[in-house]
């Protein structure tokens, strides 16, 4: 897939003027590519399926920023953003106005590429110079990732404005929202379909590519999200039985630059090392900003680290020792060495600057970045396969079961098995306390995951030292299951037949 991702520039070029989809469904009509000079060749329709990709490579989309730092974890409380930017408090203290900036960025991203999806599918549909298992294969992919935005959308916002084809000059732009009940009816068809069509690996240049288990894997996240846990069952089930995925021996091993698209990565965001927007600022935005450039690179950050309380909740020996090897892989403490680069020590008194809860996570970060950094970002991995498989289980009566699949995640920490005996509740627990301490940084195991089963304010009130001041019983939108962000006042000032939600104003 990298191959790809030196030519995406031209391609996002391309999509912007065939493409209908962008800023919210505004339209900016431009005659200089037709179906009769574009959308002829198969090299043309593998040049606009690059260009959805693209789409999952920007900071509000599947990056890792917008989504896993400032929404799942910062929101959760697991992790410090040591900015402190307004658009940023209001999401940590669980305001969620609707003018927020971060929530406009995450929406419109969304639409960015469900529109370049749309294109694609249709264009590709109709052409004719093109191979039948390479059409089915273009359009597969494109369904995945536009159903890939949807479900981000229907996860924050509920029902939204459902589009299933390239908008044009002549198309009604006042669109209304769909019942989230059609949005996860068109992920499922989609993801379905790609399922049906994609390969189980790629090889060579591919590698990267969308898959079979990765289609799966959202059917398995679209069913707990719907609570049809025997379809959730089903389907992870089928992702074990291909036999392709495992979880790595070693923690640390699994977000190296050096090992990425292992057999524990499902679905990845590319990156490349670079100068452009092909790298990304994962290493910037954790290494500790005042911290020596030669151990850091061209700019150090520290803009995400994780709370102390989170650090405090890993499992201890008697003497006090934290045991979990997920700690010793991935964070760094007062006086301890980066587990990489061997001649960092963050100081026994870390100042404020460089960490202000006196810890750094170090997922992303395994050299010093001269340029942009090339490290993908997971987006899905088989440890939440597991997980996710665990909780179907649990709930279709086979807590057991359920257990098997949790202890698979503590014995790779290095954790002692928890008893397979516990009673429902107990196994659920469980599930999500190896759901917050393995995905720290990622988009699954956080707000997310608590919000869909209606955990997210009794997490909040047993864990964040700062729940009272949030005054959470002052804000109604907190009170709903799910809570539903708000639909940005911008998306509104575009499309007038867009209706709030539950307790919020535009």
């Amino acid at each position: 897939m990298k191959k790809y991702i030196k030519h995406i520039g031209i391609f996002v070029a391309s999509l912007a003027m065939v493409s209908c989809g962008d800023s919210f469904l505004t339209l900016k009509p431009q005659d200089i590519l037709t179906d009769a000079n574009f959308f002829v060749t198969e090299s043309d329709a593998q040049a606009s399926l690059t260009g959805i990709y693209a789409i999952l490579q920007r900071e509000e989309t599947f990056s890792n920023v917008r989504d896993a730092a400032d929404i799942e974890w910062a929101m959760a409380g697991d992790m410090y953003e040591m900015d402190g930017s307004a658009n940023r408090i209001e999401l940590h203290s669980l305001s969620l106005p609707a003018n927020n900036t971060i929530l406009r960025d995450v929406y419109q991203g969304a639409y960015q590429g469900i529109g370049r999806a749309n294109t694609v599918i249709g264009r590709v549909s109709k052409m004719e110079k093109i191979g039948a298992t390479a059409k089915a294969s273009i359009i597969a992919q494109a369904k995945f990732l536009r159903s890939l935005f949807y479900f981000r959308l229907v996860n924050y916002w509920g029902g939204v404005p459902l589009i299933t084809e390239e908008l044009n000059a002549s198309s009604n732009l006042e669109i209304s929202r769909a019942p989230a009940s059609e949005v996860w009816a068109l992920i499922e068809a989609d993801m379905k379909e790609a399922a049906a069509v994609l390969p189980a690996t790629w090889t060579g240049a591919n590698i990267g590519r969308v898959t079979k288990t990765a289609a799966l894997g959202y059917l398995v996240k679209a069913a707990l999200w719907q609570a049809k846990y025997t379809d959730a069952v089903k389907y992870s089930e089928e992702i074990i039985a291909a036999n392709v995925h495992d979880l790595l021996p070693k923690f640390r091993d699994v977000f190296r630059e050096t090992n990425e698209n292992n057999k524990e990565i499902l679905f990845s965001t590319q990156f490349r090392t670079s100068v452009d927007a092909e790298g990304n600022n994962l290493v910037k935005r954790t290494a500790p900003r005042g911290a020596p450039s030669v151990y850091t690179g061209s700019a150090a950050w520290s803009n995400f680290v994780p709370q102390k309380h989170w650090v405090d909740s890993f499992e201890k020996d008697a003497a006090g020792k934290i045991k979990d090897s997920r700690y010793w892989d991935v964070i760094i403490g007062p006086g301890e060495a980066h587990q990489d680069i061997k001649a960092f020590v963050m100081p026994a008194s870390v100042p404020a600057g460089w960490s202000k809860t006196g810890f750094i996570v170090t997922k992303y970060w395994e050299a010093p970045a001269l340029t942009n950094a090339g490290v993908n970002t997971p987006v899905l991995r088989f440890a939440e396969v597991l997980l996710n498989y665990a909780e179907a289980l649990n709930e279709t009566g086979k807590p057991e079961e359920a257990m098997k699949q949790v202890n698979r995640i503590r014995t790779r920490a290095g954790l002692t098995p928890k008893p397979s005996g516990l009673a429902k509740d107990a196994v659920l627990d469980a599930i999500f306390y190896e759901r917050r301490m393995e995905f720290i940084w990622e988009p699954a195991g956080s707000f997310s995951d608590l919000n869909r089963r209606g955990r997210f304010i009794s997490f909040v009130k047993e864990n964040r030292p700062n729940a009272a001041t949030l005054e959470i019983d002052k804000k109604p939108w907190l009170a709903t299951v799910p809570i539903l962000f708000p639909i940005p006042r911008e998306a509104w000032d575009k499309n007038k037949a867009l209706v709030q939600n539950p307790h919020y104003t535009f």
